[in-house]
């Protein structure tokens, strides 16, 4: 039973993670809190809004024992079914990089503080790989488990640099995979194709309207400060 994810995860998921948190609190903001239905077989989720196309069923989250289940390894659905041999590409990116959450059939997220909490950042995180606009879930079994999709429809917007957001976006990721504060910074600037520098103390690159970002760290690698002048 693990207290926490492995550190290849934690690297890619550093790696990813505020960048990944600014995309889902857009998708959370344009699709809203509306009451939505899932079509596996057709891959859409509509509602008052439109329809959404392109999910796919990355999998689920039970509260009764805390374990995580990918749609490719739950009976009810298999690798071939429509809604889930997309994500197959999440298991063959973890074979291929050490991640043992990614292709375990059913990770054990018990040992967890929060394992809901733990298998919603499973969900973002794996949802990366795919790319695409965000992650929805609903809950199932009266409550007793929640099922996460995988929205890859374009019409959605893609959230671009925002410089307002990103000291909330960089220390948000830092609580969700702190073992490499550097990664996380790193993995972010790259993400928006920002070139930086890295010194002993701070990195250092430049927001798209030309105004300076400096994140400082402390003795021990960690963020101590970030400064993002000219905002926006």
């Amino acid at each position: 039973m693990s207290t926490d994810f492995s550190p290849e995860l934690q690297s890619y998921g550093g790696w990813i993670a505020a960048a990944a948190i600014q995309q889902q609190d857009l998708f959370n903001e344009v699709v809203g809190p509306d009451s939505l239905q899932a079509d596996l077989d057709a891959r859409t989720l509509g509602g008052e809004r439109g329809v959404l196309h392109g999910i796919s069923l990355l999998g689920s989250f039970s509260e009764l024992d805390r374990t995580w289940l990918w749609g490719w390894a739950n009976p009810g659905f298999g690798p071939d079914a429509p809604a889930v041999a997309s994500t197959l590409a999440i298991r063959e990116f973890g074979e291929r990089h050490r991640i043992g959450e990614f292709t375990a059939e059913s990770p054990d997220l018990s040992g967890f503080e929060q394992p809901a909490q733990a298998a919603i950042t499973l969900a973002i995180t794996a949802g990366s790989v795919l790319g695409g606009r965000g992650v929805w879930s609903t809950a199932i079994n009266e409550g007793r488990g929640h099922v996460y999709l995988h929205i890859a429809d374009e019409q959605l917007p893609q959230a671009g640099f925002d410089a307002i957001a990103t000291p909330r976006l960089l220390m948000t990721a830092i609580s969700v995979f702190p073992a490499d504060h550097r990664q996380v910074v790193r993995g972010y600037f790259h993400h928006f194709g920002l070139q930086y520098d890295e010194g002993p103390d701070a990195i250092r690159s430049t927001a798209p309207n030309g105004g300076p970002i400096v994140v400082e760290f402390d003795e021990l690698g960690r963020v101590g400060n970030v400064s993002v002048q000219g905002r926006p």
